[in-house]
């Protein structure tokens, strides 16, 4: 049976970073013998107008690719309801996808890596998806080219049409889980500690995204996610074009260059705790109110310079 692998793309109005994340992909050899799917929202004010067209006049100038689809909102879905919509039409007619979003810079094996994890993990429920991302970490002794954690890493990963069935999207819903779940809250924060008030400030609306539902449902289902040991995504999105990433870039971390092609994928149940310390190291206490005073200080200095 012939394998149904898409590519799917979102973007919204940075046609530079966006030109630079397909010219990086494109360096994938599988590209050629591959769909994409672009999902490209609407402006949500007259002043964005030009700049989605020109992400859109670049979208139409693509070739590289098996076929091109282009899904181009007529309205601003805005993030979350724009990948909530894109995610469903792709485990609706696709059984599995690769995911990459418009301020990612990919190596040359991002494909294969990913290719080749969705065809190991496919079998086993319990892995939610695979991310190619991962934080800068020590791991020189350690056998295997991936890593088994428990939290959604949305910086470029695949995942498999049936395991997206029961995702939580509703905002309602989402509260009565985190009202009603026994030991929910506890889980969430188990792999982070920004996760619970990221996903209470999705519910009351003071942000539109999606991937805090990917974890909510993750730490629901005990579920697990495969990361590399060594990342094949750099993040260019921390800047004032972004939507919900500004401030310092704590996503910094070498980057693979590409050339190996074998990947030994670890086993599904093989849980290493230092390695998993490490991933969440940036999501602790310490590390997160950091990053925050660092952030207020940045967004103070940047407005005093915009007032004089």
């Amino acid at each position: 049976m012939e394998r149904s692998v898409i590519i799917g793309v979102f973007c919204y109005n940075r046609a530079s970073k966006l030109k630079a994340c397909i010219d990086a992909l494109l360096k994938n050899p599988e590209c050629g013998s591959m769909d994409i799917v672009f999902f490209s929202d609407g402006y949500k004010k007259e002043a964005d107008k030009e700049a989605i067209l020109e992400v859109r006049a670049y979208i139409d100038s693509i070739t590289g690719f098996k076929n091109v689809i282009k899904h181009y909102r007529d309205h601003n879905f805005s993030t979350g309801p724009n990948f909530r919509d894109g995610l469903t039409f792709l485990s609706n007619h696709y059984d599995e996808f690769i995911i990459v979003e418009d301020d990612l810079i990919v190596s040359p094996n991002y494909l294969k890596y990913l290719l080749d994890g969705l065809e190991f993990y496919r079998k086993d429920q319990s892995v939610f998806c695979v991310t190619a991302y991962v934080f800068p970490i020590n791991c020189k002794q350690y056998p295997y080219d991936t890593i088994v954690y428990k939290r959604f890493c949305s910086y470029g990963w695949a995942g498999w049409a049936d395991r997206f069935k029961n995702i939580i999207w509703d905002n309602h819903d989402l509260k009565e889980l985190m009202d009603t779940s026994p030991g929910f809250k506890k889980r969430l924060n188990a792999e982070g500690y920004d996760l619970v008030r990221m996903l209470k400030k999705q519910i009351s609306g003071t942000i539109s995204t999606w991937d805090i539902q990917m974890q909510a449902h993750v730490a629901e289902n005990r579920l697990k996610v495969i990361y590399p040991a060594l990342s094949k995504v750099s993040n260019i999105g921390f800047d004032e074009e972004s939507t919900n990433t500004y401030g310092i870039n704590y996503l910094v971390t070498p980057l693979d260059k590409g050339i190996k092609r074998s990947f030994k994928f670890c086993p599904p149940n093989y849980l290493v705790s230092d390695l998993q310390a490490q991933i969440k190291k940036p999501y602790g206490l310490k590390s997160l109110v950091v990053r925050k005073l660092i952030n207020e200080f940045l967004k103070f200095t940047n407005k005093v310079k915009k007032a004089g």
